[in-house]
């Protein structure tokens, strides 16, 4: 275990396993107790049994124990938000976007995050802005980010009402 949170049921999980549990394998109850776990619950992190296992590690690293990394924290909907904020600042666009792909490549964790705070829709009228204004520069990204987060498909019905330029946008970057 090296990154221990506790489900609100009071079961402590490494967070790896029980966000695979949770966000990749599509469960909705607790492994343990069986009981419903509601999908916007937060997994809280158990400081106290990280600082135990930490103890242990430090203590046996004559056997070849290595010490487990502090983990950094997870990310959250308000650091997404000012992303995308910053995705319209032209002087850290590109290093905005490359960030929002990286940070949906990790995990779905992330990628939930992403969606709640509007990346899918941040990207698209990225990409139409691009298409306006003949630049290529940060759109591989863009696409690269669409890639590894599920746009909801009610946003995107509404963003294509919303938007006519979108399909001549993407088809013609694709072109």
């Amino acid at each position: 275990m090296k990154d221990p949170v506790t489900a609100i049921t009071g079961i402590t999980y490494d967070r790896e396993s029980i966000e695979q549990w949770l966000f990749t394998s599509k469960n909705t109850t607790c492994p343990v107790t069986k009981q419903p776990l509601p999908k916007d619950s937060d997994l809280t992190p158990n400081h106290t049994l990280r600082r135990l296992i930490q103890a242990w590690c430090t203590q046996n690293a004559s056997h070849g124990i290595d010490r487990i990394p502090t983990p950094k924290p997870p990310l959250d909907k308000f650091q997404v938000q000012k992303l995308i904020k910053h995705l319209w600042q032209p002087e850290i666009q590109l290093k905005t976007i490359r960030k929002l792909e990286i940070l949906g490549a990790e995990n779905e964790r992330n990628r939930k995050y992403m969606v709640e705070a509007g990346v899918p829709k941040a990207m698209l009228i990225f990409i139409v802005t691009c298409f306006k204004q003949g630049q290529i520069d940060g759109l591989e990204q863009a696409f690269g980010v669409l890639n590894f987060i599920k746009i909801p498909s009610a946003e995107t019905k509404q963003f294509l009402v919303e938007n006519v330029h979108i399909i001549e946008s993407l088809t013609g970057f694709m072109l």
